[in-house]
Parts: structure tokens; sequence; C-alpha cells
């Protein structure tokens, strides 16, 4: 299965969860979880960090903004997603 496939998968169960830093970068960008939920959902991945085992994820908010999110795996098999941001690539 594909990293993003994993990623989302894992999001559709509830597997996940964010950061203090990732809550507060959504709020700042007038995300909210559902819209996370969404991007990750309808995304891609665009960048990763091999050493650190993280992936940027790029997809879409709910209302159509494009989103970009920031998650890694954790050794109990969720995703800990550590930044949100809108994307302006």
């Amino acid at each position: 299965m594909s990293r993003i496939k994993e990623i989302q998968t894992l999001i559709r169960y509830g597997l996940y969860y964010l950061t203090e830093h990732a809550d507060e970068e959504a709020i700042i960008d007038d995300f909210d979880i559902y819209d996370v939920e969404n991007g990750i959902l309808s995304g891609k991945i665009r960048r990763t960090w091999s050493k650190e085992g993280k992936y940027e994820v790029v997809g879409t908010s709910l209302d159509g903004r494009e989103i970009s999110i920031v998650c890694r795996f954790t050794l109990s098999k969720k995703v800990c997603i550590t930044t949100v941001y809108e994307d302006n690539y």
C-alpha cells in the first residue's frame, strides 16, 4: 500500500491526532478538523523528509482552499499531524 493510502486509511478510522502547534496553525488560517481531514483524504504527498519520516500532504479544504498538512507515523501506528497551513504555492 502506498504511503498516502496508509495515511488516508488511518485518518478514515480516526487514528490520528494534531499537535498543539498544528491546532494553533490551523486556527490561524481558519481551518478546522474537518478541513484537515478533507485535505488528507483528497490529497497527495508532495514532499517527504526521509530522515524524520515526515510527509507533506497537499489537498483541498472543505471551502475549496489548498491546504498543506505535515504528518508522520507514530510507533503506535497513528498519524501525528505536526503542522497545517494554507498552501500558497
